[in-house]
């Protein structure tokens, strides 16, 4: 069943459905307009030369966030090499690929933070992952959820708080983690 099914949005709804939600999370975790545009394009760009094949048993939505998920994090570990490069004032035209074992830390440091999350209380673990994987703002969290925006407020501090915290707790020191903890 092909995606322009009656339970689907066509591209250009779903396209301007999501394109800000999807810049603002890019802005929120790169902190630079230009790339955080980039990121918009770049994602709607792969989920159009996949639109085809998509059928109504899936769900684009989430299948976006995951497309803009990975570009957030990709462009976290190029600026990590970026800033490393900088540090150890080493011409990047003489680097040496690393790239497994970078692959390897940020998974480890993925898996540090999946479990950091995992313990978080029930509710404040709802509206975190609204915030950070749906890319909800706080009033529709507080909509959605039925409570104040200032209880939303309040648990995302505290569920940010906490996951930096287990991070630093759990997980080898690195330039990977500051840069990641940029983002809580």
């Amino acid at each position: 069943m092909p995606i322009e099914n009656d339970n689907i949005p066509d591209f250009k709804n779903f396209f301007l459905s999501y394109k800000d939600k999807v810049y603002k999370y890019a802005l929120l975790h790169l902190k630079e307009e230009d790339t955080a545009a980039d990121l918009v394009q770049e994602a709607f760009s792969r989920i159009w030369k996949k639109w085809g094949e998509l059928d109504g048993n899936k769900n684009p939505q989430s299948y976006l966030y995951t497309i803009a998920k990975n570009l957030v994090f990709d462009e976290l570990r190029k600026q990590k090499v970026r800033v490393q490069f900088q540090l150890d004032g080493i011409d990047t035209s003489r680097q040496v690929d690393n790239s497994n074992e970078e692959s390897i830390r940020f998974k480890d440091l993925e898996r540090v933070y999946r479990e950091a999350i995992e313990k978080l209380p029930k509710a404040r673990l709802e509206i975190f992952l609204l915030s950070k994987e749906e890319f909800l703002d706080n009033q529709e969290i507080a909509d959605r959820l039925g409570i104040s925006v200032n209880t939303v407020r309040d648990q995302l501090v505290k569920g940010n708080k906490f996951v930096r915290q287990y991070i630093l707790d759990n997980f080898e020191i690195s330039i990977a983690l500051l840069i990641f903890l940029t983002i809580f």
